[in-house]
């Protein structure tokens, strides 16, 4: 299903005023770079391009795209044009509400991508930590939290409620 999505958004925007305004790039190399893009929204996000945020671009921009692209890949040089024409395109086409944070994040991102085409390193986000509940746990002979009164295990604790 992805593909097919992908196919027929690239071919869209491929067809738009906005893909052949691109200066100094070929058919071709706006084709590739679309196609990556879009497969990184439907592949890696699980979104389509109108319900992206700002974070979910920058994802893209930043992290999937670049592992998409070669090492000093020459379609890179394209991919800022290519992505705003995109976005153009996109707000033409579509109610997009997140339109303003999505073209913040491309510029936020784009040193970041270019870092990550030039080196052939990926960055990686910093790892979270794991979430830790703070609250102590009932016990099966405290009294309920729900406030009748009653023992935890003869309450909301019983096995079949």
């Amino acid at each position: 299903m992805a593909e097919r999505e992908t196919t027929l958004d690239t071919a869209a925007f491929l067809d738009s005023p906005q893909a052949g305004g691109i200066a100094g790039a070929k058919r071709a190399d706006v084709h590739a770079i679309a196609d990556r893009f879009l497969a990184c929204c439907y592949e890696e996000v699980g979104k389509a391009p109108r319900h992206l945020d700002g974070e979910d671009l920058h994802a893209i921009v930043g992290h999937h795209l670049p592992a998409r692209l070669g090492r000093r890949d020459p379609l890179a040089a394209h991919v800022p044009a290519v992505l705003r024409a995109y976005l153009e395109f996109l707000g033409e086409r579509a109610m997009v509400s997140q339109m303003f944070e999505l073209r913040r994040a491309l510029d936020g991102a784009m040193a970041e991508f270019e870092k990550a085409v030039a080196t052939g390193v990926q960055p990686h986000p910093a790892p979270q930590k794991p979430f830790v509940h703070r609250a102590a746990k009932t016990g099966r002979n405290d009294p309920c939290p729900c406030g009748s009164g009653r023992k935890f295990k003869h309450c909301c604790g019983r096995a079949g409620d």
